[in-house]
């Protein structure tokens, strides 16, 4: 992250940050709320930070606190219709891009959906554009970590995040 805020790109930077996390029994607690098979890995990483927001690398990347996994807003994904990734998910963030990135509930893996219209709730992927990115969240954020590491040290051969249906 260092090395990220010492870039020269022409215009002001963003908050490139890992924001500090809630108290342990907070995260604990809104965890227990999401109806996930097994929300172990998701305590594991609220307990570090308060998710993350890196508008500068590269389309911008960012996870929402754990306070607003709870509140589900109109536009927020939770269930995927249709196609082969069909079913509860979880919304964590999303892109500069509009692409979300969602756990599903059950199987724990994290897919990115492209931009789309999400009807009470249901993000109709019938046209099977969704992309598996990740067989758990700590794969997917070591992902973001390589993205990162790659933005950084300006990798030209790096295959950004769900950008063409490969994971990195």
């Amino acid at each position: 992250m260092g090395e990220l805020q010492e870039i020269d790109f022409g215009t002001s930077l963003g908050d490139n940050v890992l924001p500090d996390p809630q108290p342990g029994e907070a995260v604990q607690q809104h965890v227990a709320q999401l109806g996930l098979q097994d929300g172990a890995r998701l305590v594991e990483f609220y307990s570090y930070c308060d998710g993350l927001s890196w508008p500068d690398v590269h389309v911008g990347y960012f996870i929402s606190p754990i306070a607003r996994l709870v509140e589900t807003q109109a536009g927020d994904p939770t269930e995927v219709v249709g196609g082969s990734n069909a079913g509860p998910v979880q919304l964590l963030g999303s892109d500069g891009g509009g692409r979300m990135f969602v756990m599903r509930k059950e199987e724990q893996d994290v897919l990115v959906l492209p931009p789309g219209e999400v009807v009470d709730g249901k993000y109709d992927d019938s046209a099977g554009r969704s992309i598996w990115v990740a067989i758990d969240l700590k794969t997917f954020l070591l992902l973001l970590q390589d993205d990162l590491k790659a933005f950084v040290l300006d990798t030209p051969d790096h295959t950004f995040l769900g950008s063409d249906g490969s994971p990195s």
